[in-house]
Formats: C-alpha cells, sequence, structure tokens
C-alpha cells in the first residue's frame, strides 16, 4: 500500500486565490516496482456549502 510522508494534511485557504493556485503539497510512493508502485491521487468526493468540492479546488493525479 502506498505510504504517505503525513500522517493528516491540512491547509488554510486564503479567500479569492487565483486559479491554479498551490493550496497544499501530498507526498506519497509505494515500495512495489514498475507500474504497481505508481501513484494517483484524487479527492474524496465532498461537499462545501451544497457544491461539489472539485468546483472549489482540482488536484494533479500524478503529482499530488
Amino acid at each position: 500500500a502506498p505510504v504517505f510522508a503525513e500522517a493528516r494534511y491540512s491547509a488554510r485557504v486564503r479567500e479569492n486565490n487565483a486559479a491554479g493556485a498551490l493550496l497544499l503539497r501530498v507526498r506519497a510512493w509505494d515500495a512495489d516496482w514498475g507500474r504497481n508502485a505508481r501513484v494517483r491521487y484524487r479527492l474524496w468526493e465532498g461537499r462545501v456549502r451544497g457544491a461539489p468540492l472539485a468546483s472549489y479546488v482540482s488536484l494533479e493525479a500524478e503529482t499530488g
């Protein structure tokens, strides 16, 4: 299973950030070899004030 650099991640985000602004960096790795060592990231399907989380932030799946 992938191992994360931190047990839990948290960030305070200022209001009205520019599109594409870095909010938080997440790191993980897998001890397997080749394709089995590949780690992909995704956001949990949450909601913020009734709107999908993805309407507020996005995540680069390959790099976290």
